[in-house]
C-alpha cells in the first residue's frame, strides 16, 4: 500500500509499505483524511514520533474491507474513532476512551496512522456512516468534529450562553457551531477579516479580528460586545502564552476558559485572576468515541458542516502540509482516494 511516512527524523516520503493487518482488527479502505496541524508538530519534533518509518495521520473515513464480525460488515461505510483504549479500566468503562489509563495506543500519534491507502483497526472503533455524510466530512468529524463536541460537553455549555471560539480554523468552525447547536450564541477572535467572515457564515453573531493590539486588547473588546458582562466560556484553539491569558480575562464571573490548542508556549497567571470570579479552568483531549458519535449525529443533522479548502491525492500530502504551516489553509485540507 502507498502511505505517507517520517522515514527518519528528518525524512518525509510517500512509499510503499506491507498491506495493514493486525490479528483480530478490521481494515478499512481509506477514502477521505483530514491533514491538522497536530502532524506539523509531529514534523518538527514537538511529538516524538514512536518508530520509524511511521505513518502519520490521525483522521480518517473509508470503507471496511474486511472485519471478524460484530458491529460492521464488509462495504459498511465508516469513520475511524483513533483512540484505542484498554476497555476495562473505568475510563474506558465510563465512556472516555481518551483518557484510558492503559491504552493500546492512538492512530497518528502512537500507532501508524491514516495517511495510507488502509488501515487497520479494532472493529470497535469504526462507527458506520448515514448515506447523507461524505466520506471527506467524516474524516473531519473524527477529529475537528469530535474535538469540538467534546469541548463543548466538557465545558457544560448550554442555552442563552455566550461562547468565545479563539481561532477561525477547522476546529475552531466546528466549535462554533456545536457550541450553537447546544444553544449558545458565539463570538469568535479571528486573526483575519477572510477568517472572521469564515465564523460568521459558521453561526457566529459577531467577530473580533485581531489589530496591532494582538490579545492585549481582546478581554475589553469582549467585555464591549457583551455589555460587560464578559464570556460564560471561553475555547482557546491558539495556545500562545497571551492568547491563553486573554481568554481568562474575558470570562465573566463563573466563566469556563476550556483549552484545546498548545503550542511550546506557557501560562502564567496570578491566582487572585482565578479566585475573585470564581473562573473555571478545563483542560481537553481529543474526544470519546461517543462524542465521534455526535459529530456523525450532528452532521446527518445538517446542524454541522466541514469547511474544505482543498482535496489533494496521497501524493500531493507535502503541499497540503506546506499551505498549512504557511497558514495559507481556509478551514481544512483534505487527502482523498478515488
Amino acid at each position: 500500500m502507498k502511505a505517507a511516512v517520517l522515514a527518519s527524523k528528518d525524512e518525509f516520503v510517500v512509499t510503499d509499505l506491507p498491506d495493514a493487518s493486525v490479528d483480530g482488527w478490521a481494515v478499512v479502505q481509506t477514502k477521505a483524511a483530514g491533514v491538522c496541524g497536530t502532524e506539523l508538530h509531529i514534523l518538527d519534533g514537538m511529538i516524538e514520533a514512536p518508530h520509524f518509518p511511521f505513518v502519520l495521520g490521525h483522521e480518517a473515513a473509508g470503507v471496511v474491507v474486511s472485519a471478524p464480525g460484530g458491529s460492521v460488515a464488509t462495504g459498511d461505510r465508516v469513520a475511524v474513532y483513533n483512540m484505542i483504549g484498554c476497555g476495562v479500566c473505568e475510563w474506558c468503562r465510563g465512556g472516555n476512551e481518551q483518557i484510558c489509563t492503559n491504552p493500546v495506543g492512538q492512530l497518528g500519534f502512537t500507532l501508524d496512522g491514516t495517511f495510507s491507502d488502509l488501515i487497520a483497526v479494532p472493529a470497535a472503533n469504526l462507527i458506520k456512516l448515514p448515506d447523507n455524510v461524505s466520506f471527506e466530512d467524516a474524516a473531519l468529524f473524527s477529529c475537528g468534529g469530535m474535538t469540538a463536541v467534546h469541548a463543548v460537553r466538557l465545558g457544560a455549555v448550554g442555552l442563552g450562553d455566550t461562547v468565545i471560539v479563539n481561532g477561525v480554523g477547522g476546529v475552531g468552525l466546528m466549535a462554533i457551531q456545536v457550541a450553537i447547536a447546544a444553544g449558545a450564541r458565539v463570538l469568535a477572535v479571528a486573526d483575519s477579516a477572510e477568517k472572521a467572515d469564515l465564523a460568521r457564515s459558521a453561526g457566529a453573531y459577531h467577530a473580533i479580528v485581531l489589530d496591532d493590539d494582538g490579545y492585549d486588547a481582546v478581554p475589553a473588546r469582549v467585555k464591549e460586545a457583551t455589555g460587560g458582562a464578559g464570556a460564560t466560556h471561553f475555547i482557546e484553539l491558539v495556545g500562545t502564552s497571551s492568547s491563553m491569558l486573554a481568554g481568562i480575562r474575558s470570562l465573566g464571573r463563573r466563566g469556563a476558559f476550556i483549552s484545546i490548542g498548545y503550542t511550546t508556549e506557557e501560562i502564567a497567571v496570578h491566582p487572585i485572576e482565578l479566585i475573585l470570579s470564581e473562573i473555571r479552568v478545563f483542560s481537553s483531549v481529543a474526544a470519546s468515541r461517543r462524542d465521534l458519535e455526535t459529530a456523525v449525529r450532528l452532521g446527518e443533522q445538517g446542524r454541522l458542516a466541514t469547511v474544505i479548502d482543498t482535496a489533494y491525492p496521497l501524493s500531493e500530502v507535502g503541499v497540503a502540509l506546506d499551505r498549512l504551516r504557511a497558514r495559507q489553509v481556509s478551514g481544512r485540507n483534505v487527502l482523498v482516494w478515488k
